[in-house]
């Protein structure tokens, strides 16, 4: 991006998944349907969402290309629980445009969700729905490149600071060429410890979580019965018929997100739901594993539990084709994003812990504006996203 005579280069990756293919680098932001919304039991979050998503319609204006769409966010969990509390009270203290729904007042809006009939619900009816990170991603990129970024489709393979002339500058290394650079922000995600990105005794405290969803392909007769549907976070016991292969956590909780019915690049439509990270109890520790997960495929028996529940929640619903995706997440300590510098001239803005999506756009702001202009330009305080090691090491 330019701003003030500068210029900012952006490494791209394409979407390629063949384990005997040399690249071994992918995102998860292939998909075309992801939940936004403001409501969030963690009050960070919810900020930075509705600082994001404020700034959704006029991304779109700005490039020309849709990606939101505002059909609202159902956040349902069972009543008096320390979720659904935790929710209401964020919502009160952030004066969020959502209102509280009784189990009742859930079903009539709603009747075509089975839930328990102790669950009561927040709905968030304005800025909240889903959004389609492709096109997310391509405006994002249009609006950048708009602005003076040179997109590179490179990967880097190493960052290291070097002198040159007598003073440092950042040298990037990729698969053609080297680039330098005075400062680098990395936003490299689960792949960031696969290569010579950081100094090596300063590697982050990060967990790679692989996540597996299911996608029920639905008819358009049903689309337009379940057309205000909204998007749905879950976190409570469960319907007492719903499916018992589901995973759950240790307290025997059960928690998931569903997307509405989306139309997908192949023209048809899909509702897509997945779990949580508290309910993989897996993690990846290789560039190995961390590839055979993304080109293989995840675990088959998920998938069909996954689409079993799909049936449960969502009346009607005939599971006639679907299939299942897969990705990988990272984890931070804090459960919030490292937005921090590693020294004056290499930053880091890593750790979505799979709720990122959404806020990108403020994370990156955030992000960029501590690097660009050596400043902390949030509300929230900069300590709260405060990078962890998995060694303890002074900053260089």
């Amino acid at each position: 991006m330019r701003r003030n005579g500068e210029v900012y280069v952006w490494l791209d990756q394409k979407n390629q998944r063949n384990v005997n293919d040399k690249r071994d680098i992918y995102g998860c932001h292939y998909d075309e349907g992801r939940i936004t919304r403001c409501t969030d039991p963690d009050p960070v979050w919810a900020m930075m969402a509705q600082k994001s998503i404020a700034r959704y319609r006029q991304l779109e204006r700005d490039t020309g290309i849709p990606f939101y769409d505002e059909i609202g966010c159902l956040m349902i969990g069972e009543k008096d629980s320390k979720f659904l509390n935790q929710v209401t009270d964020v919502v009160k203290t952030q004066k969020m445009d959502a209102m509280y729904l009784t189990n009742a007042a859930l079903k009539d809006k709603f009747p075509f969700l089975h839930v328990s009939i102790s669950d009561d619900a927040v709905y968030e009816f304005k800025d909240a729905g889903n959004i389609s990170p492709r096109s997310l991603i391509s405006a994002q990129i249009t609006k950048a490149m708009s602005q003076g970024c040179h997109l590179l489709p490179e990967v880097a393979n190493c960052v290291r600071r070097i002198e040159r002339n007598g003073e440092y500058v950042m040298c990037i290394s990729t698969e053609a060429s080297q680039i330098l650079a005075k400062k680098v922000l990395l936003a490299t995600g689960a792949f960031t410890g696969f290569r010579e990105l950081l100094p090596d005794e300063l590697q982050l405290d990060v967990n790679l979580c692989p996540l597996t969803v299911a996608k029920v392909e639905i008819p358009e007769s049903d689309v337009e019965r379940i057309r205000k549907m909204p998007s749905v976070l879950y976190s409570g016991k469960g319907a007492k018929d719903w499916t018992k292969i589901f995973p759950r956590s240790e307290n025997n909780h059960i928690s998931w997100y569903m997307l509405p019915p989306v139309k997908y690049p192949d023209g048809k439509c899909y509702i897509k739901l997945g779990h949580f990270h508290d309910t993989s109890f897996k993690r990846f520790t290789t560039s190995k594993e961390v590839k055979e997960w993304f080109c293989r495929g995840g675990d088959t028996r998920l998938v069909n539990a996954t689409a079993e529940l799909i049936q449960n929640v969502v009346k009607g619903v005939k599971l006639d084709r679907y299939h299942g995706d897969w990705c990988v997440i990272t984890e931070t300590l804090t459960g919030r994003p490292y937005i921090d510098t590693i020294h004056s001239q290499l930053g880091v803005s890593i750790g979505g812990n799979g709720y990122a999506a959404k806020s990108s756009d403020e994370i990156g702001r955030i992000a960029a504006t501590m690097m660009m202009k050596n400043k902390w330009d949030s509300t929230i305080p900069k300590n709260v996203f405060q990078v962890k090691f998995k060694r303890e090491s002074c900053k260089l």
